[in-house]
């Protein structure tokens, strides 16, 4: 079994905090975004953040797996994500889309087959959310979408 992960978060001011983790020294502000605030966001909401971890997680399989398996890199890659959130307490993630963008001369059949190893087993967060959210997918090469 790996290491556990460990983060902290420290209060701020308002509804502001910092988030520290136990690997690096990078500080990520966080927000917690109300309906009614007035004041000036300066960090992120935590399901932004969530959001930005997924995407990581799952780039970082696809270019992972794209260098093992010595394919031709994309000259650009993306990924986009939109999450829905419930309308009652407590909002979760009810569905995610996820829209992957290539460019470049990488193989149609090589990018498919890594996002769908991404998706089933390489990124743990698209598996764990899988589980609890519908998660779409949406793979576009050169700006076209491939099947």
């Amino acid at each position: 079994m790996r290491p556990p992960l460990n983060i902290s978060i420290d209060w701020t001011e308002k509804l502001q905090f910092t988030a520290t983790n136990d690997k690096t020294a990078a500080k990520v502000a966080i927000d917690i975004i109300t309906p009614d605030q007035t004041q000036e966001y300066t960090g992120t909401g935590p399901k932004h953040v969530f959001l930005q971890g997924l995407a990581g997680c799952a780039g970082g399989a696809i270019i992972f797996l794209l260098e093992k398996m010595r394919a031709e890199m994309p000259t650009k890659f993306g990924i986009d994500v939109h999450g829905t959130l419930t309308t009652d307490h407590p909002m979760y993630f009810e569905t995610i889309d996820m829209t992957y963008r290539f460019e470049g001369k990488t193989d149609e059949n090589m990018i498919k087959k890594v996002v769908s190893m991404t998706e089933e087993k390489y990124c743990g967060l698209t598996y764990m959310l899988s589980k609890m959210a519908k998660i779409n997918i949406l793979i576009k090469l050169n700006g076209k979408t491939i099947e």
